[in-house]
């Protein structure tokens, strides 16, 4: 008041103190000095912040280190003091994972051996260098031990308790801890008064700051480095490449739509996940567990909707399916993929003597139309859910292929894929190597995509079949399509060859994927198919981060077949590749098909594009 300010602006740190003589530190309470020193110190931090970025003429500062890592007071502090000196012109910005920061250049720069015959140059090294991961985990894993109690004990101490119960407690003091910080406490014009610091905190320092007593222990959004993972080398414009077509996190209408599906479908997934595990108390358990898990998620992005960054479908999807393997479920829907695939492998006979009695323009559009039709296979739809309350596998595929929309679809480039492969037959060429992302389990993969892989393999093309690394709703992954190929070798003279021609090449390259084979009177009779995993754990495909031996396969390849809902709509539906292209699968929501496209449920998508320089 004396030199006219305002009670809420700091004249001096400490000033009180220096102007009255009359007391000394002993008088002041030591809780009081330490807010002040730390004020004192973050002001000071953001003005030197300040003047640097004034003197660069740049709007965002950047704040990293173990005096801002898990305290919100500082970072509320920072970003007060940065906000009055540039009087709004720049903004301070903290990162999720500014503490890998220090070691940010080293994984960056991780290469394999020296002594490994992968890399050869320093183009190669370049590629070789480790991915970024996000695992949305909350704890270490499920594993119970006999600390855990039986149900029905109400005391226990911390120590007694299971990880699951601790988590359960966490999720309910923090969402209860932010609900008082929301609805009791006014903003001031300090953010960072010692009253009401909370004011506005993202509900992920309560959860995830290793210094918070709610935390317990536990991590969410954990980023972990993967030097196996690699960037897909047939991307047009990796810099730019974003998989996931909506952003939910910028899209409050889809964000409310999306979360709102995968929470009603929280207790469809929980009934799988327990009958994949002879429905015993443990599971029963881990279901619990994977309820408040990935509900809390849920939550938490419906609240905060950046908490997480930059977060499309793809995320959120696998998300759902790190919490199950998190909570112990490797593979929530072992038995009907397993069920499924055998029913489809007793009428692939039928078909492929069906297919061979066409003439090749009306077998190229059959085969699509029967990839088309398998892929309503899919247990991560609601809509495909109800279809399989009301039939059999076969019966819904025979109902799905006569049921399919009459041409044109949708999306439809089908003309002029047929054209392409009729003027190969004509000029006696062929596709040199085809990658084929393959989807789902039973109908998709055994009567949609196998008739289409055995056709490319006839016409001398080298398939790679690329499924996923970790099981995923009803996908198929690599270790399961192996035996099922090898299944469908017993029908078919073509495929059995092509197994056997890549285990022989295999031997020849010790072990690595070889190049693509040229054509020479010493050929092998049969073109191989190579079956290798894709690096995903989740439903769609992030082109980011894929296998080595993707990345590797991808050299001389020129045709790239994505199938499925997940894989080429969800995510890479915009996606420009330096090769040809197709693009194969049936819409199984309404509102994903009105979004892109401005369609409907069941819809199909028949997109090839030709190669982009």
């Amino acid at each position: 008041e004396k030199i006219g300010l305002e009670a809420t602006t700091i004249a001096s740190s400490f000033g009180k103190i220096l102007m009255n003589e009359e007391k000394s530190l002993k008088d002041y309470n030591p809780k009081d000095i330490g807010l002040a020193l730390c004020r004192m110190i973050s002001y000071n931090i953001a003005q030197i912040a300040y003047l640097n970025a004034k003197r660069y003429n740049l709007k965002r500062i950047f704040f990293g280190g173990f005096f801002i890592r898990g305290h919100p007071f500082t970072m509320q502090t920072l970003s007060y003091a940065i906000n009055f000196w540039s009087k709004g012109e720049m903004r301070a910005l903290f990162l999720r994972h500014e503490g890998f920061l220090g070691a940010l250049g080293a994984f960056l720069m991780y290469e394999e051996g020296a002594s490994s015959t992968i890399i050869r140059n320093l183009s190669e090294r370049r590629d070789s260098r480790a991915n970024f991961v996000e695992r949305f985990t909350v704890g270490r894993h499920y594993s119970p031990s006999g600390e855990v109690k039986p149900r029905g004990k109400l005391e226990r101490t911390h120590s007694e308790k299971s990880w699951v119960e601790k988590f359960m407690e966490v999720g309910r003091q923090s969402a209860g801890m932010a609900k008082g910080a929301r609805g009791d406490v006014a903003a001031s014009r300090d953010p960072s008064s010692a009253t009401d610091y909370l004011t506005g905190v993202s509900e992920y320092d309560l959860w995830g700051a290793e210094t918070n007593y709610l935390s317990s222990g536990l991590d969410v959004g954990v980023l972990h480095v993967d030097p196996s993972l690699y960037q897909f080398p047939l991307l047009v414009d990796p810099a730019s490449y974003e998989p996931s077509v909506v952003d939910i996190s910028k899209d409050e209408e889809q964000r409310s739509y999306w979360i709102g599906v995968l929470d009603k479908q929280i207790p469809a997934t929980c009934e799988k996940a327990l009958a994949s595990q002879g429905e015993s108390e443990e599971a029963q358990q881990k279901c619990d567990a994977f309820k408040w898990m990935f509900g809390s998620h849920l939550e938490k992005l419906l609240r905060e909707p950046q908490v997480y960054g930059k977060f499309g479908l793809c995320e959120i999807l696998e998300m759902r399916e790190e919490c199950l393997r998190e909570c112990g479920f490797k593979d929530t829907y072992i038995v009907n993929k397993e069920s499924e695939n055998a029913a489809a492998l007793k009428v692939l006979p039928d078909l492929l003597a069906e297919l061979d009695a066409m003439d090749e323009s009306a077998r190229l559009l059959s085969l699509i139309e029967g990839v088309l039709a398998g892929n309503i296979f899919d247990w991560g739809s609601q809509a495909c859910v109800e279809l399989y309350k009301n039939g059999t596998i076969l019966e819904i595929y025979k109902q799905a292929r006569s049921n399919l929309k009459s041409r044109p679809w949708r999306v439809d480039t089908f003309d002029d894929f047929r054209s392409q492969m009729l003027r190969q037959t004509e000029t006696n060429q062929r596709y040199r190597r085809a990658i084929m992302f393959v989807d789902n389990s039973g109908a998709d993969i055994v009567l949609g995509m196998i008739p289409l892989v055995r056709e490319l393999l006839k016409r001398g093309t080298e398939v790679v079949l690329a499924a996923n690394s970790l099981p995923a709703l009803n996908d198929i992954t690599a270790s399961e399509l192996l035996p099922l190929m090898k299944q469908a070798g017993k029908f078919c003279e073509v495929i059995r060859g092509g197994l056997e021609t890549a285990r022989d090449l295999y031997k020849e390259s010790r072990g690595v994927l070889p190049d693509v084979q040229p054509l020479s009177p010493t050929s092998p009779a049969y073109s191989p198919l190579y079956i290798i995993q894709n690096g995903q754990g989740g439903p769609c495909l992030n082109l980011r981060r894929v296998s080595h031996d993707l990345a590797v396969a991808a050299k001389g390849a020129d045709l790239v077949v994505l199938e499925g809902m997940g894989r080429s709509i969800h995510s890479n539906y915009n996606t420009k590749f330096m090769c040809d292209t197709l693009k194969l699968a049936m819409v199984k929501n309404r509102v994903l098909a009105e979004t892109i496209f401005n369609g409907e449920i069941y819809d199909c998508v028949c997109l090839f594009e030709k190669a982009e320089a």
